[in-house]
């Protein structure tokens, strides 16, 4: 009965409207973006959106409209 939590990078990719769509707003590989999802042991991210990427994913959100805020980008705690 729990809510499902995503992660920061769940959140934006599917703002985006999916991993390609992210990535050309981004101007990345989708496998970069793709990344993000995958556990830190695999070489990826564990769900969280780079540091130094995350000005360009919320000024891209915001050209496009979409309600990503910086809040989006930080994991939230089960509460």
């Amino acid at each position: 009965m729990g809510t499902k939590i995503t992660t920061p990078a769940d959140r934006v990719i599917s703002a985006f409207g999916g991993v390609r769509e992210t990535a050309r707003a981004l101007d990345r590989n989708p496998s970069s973006i793709s990344r993000w999802r995958s556990p830190k042991e695999d070489g990826g991210t564990g769900g969280r959106v780079p540091g130094p990427i995350q000005e360009t994913v919320l000024e891209a959100a915001r050209a496009r409209g979409l309600s990503l805020t910086a809040s989006d980008l930080l994991p939230q705690q089960a509460g």
